[in-house]
């Protein structure tokens, strides 16, 4: 199970990401927010029942960026 802090660091292509995840408590989804250096700091959570994950409205980064992001909530939650 994910702890409630998870940092990451990755490169999409060629740029350098770091940040980290942080657990929200919230009674709907399971739900993060998310700093990233050089960014402004945004939400993700998990839908249910469809489980597609969803971003804030003003979500500025890269496809790429978020999609990895994700990918790492995903790997570390199954640990």
């Amino acid at each position: 199970m994910l702890s409630n802090y998870l940092n990451f660091q990755f490169d999409v292509q060629g740029k350098p990401v770091n940040g980290f995840c942080m657990r929200i408590q919230d009674d709907f989804h399971e739900t993060y927010a998310v700093i990233v250096d050089g960014y402004h700091s945004f939400c993700i959570w998990l839908d249910q029942p469809s489980s597609t994950w969803r971003s804030s409205k003003y979500t500025n980064v890269e496809p790429g960026v978020l999609e990895k992001i994700i990918s790492h909530l995903d790997i570390h939650k199954l640990a």
